[in-house]
């Protein structure tokens, strides 16, 4: 029977640690990449928000501020803007206090198109850009474990 030797119990545990620092290193650059992918898709989910809205403040400012009225261009000015305040909705959180404001405003702002509402629809349009701007950004991971 062969006995072991103080050199083979260092071998021994050097290849322990060596699995341990294995699967540690493992777990976290799979956590890394997850944490990254989640990122940047976050991040053009956002950009994509905030050109719809962009796109969407400008045309129906467009629209209401021009002689558009009874034009052919108006219908697919008005059919763009009804596109963008859908798409827009659909990318809105229902439970979020901020998605809930955006959403409020994109309710709101068709019924202040009338020329007598043109200092509200103003108003309301910078309003719809602030808070995308201010509340739309992203919070870090781990804030109590989630996003």
């Amino acid at each position: 029977m062969s006995t072991f030797e103080p050199k083979d119990y260092v071998l021994v545990v050097t290849f322990i640690l060596a699995v341990a620092n294995a699967i540690a290193t493992f777990r976290s650059n799979r956590r890394t990449m997850f944490i990254n992918i989640v990122t940047s898709e976050r991040v053009k989910w956002l950009e994509k928000l905030r050109q719809d809205i962009s796109s969407f403040s400008g045309l129906t400012r467009t629209w209401c501020f021009s002689s558009l009225e009874g034009k052919p261009q108006e219908y697919e000015v008005l059919k763009e803007i009804d596109r963008l305040r859908h798409v827009i909705r659909l990318r809105l959180n229902p439970k979020g206090a901020h998605d809930q404001k955006i959403e409020k405003l994109l309710e709101q702002i068709p019924q202040l198109t009338d020329e007598s509402q043109r200092n509200a629809l103003l108003h309301a349009l910078e309003e719809l850009t602030t808070t995308t701007q201010l509340q739309r950004g992203l919070r870090k991971f781990g804030q109590c474990g989630k996003w």
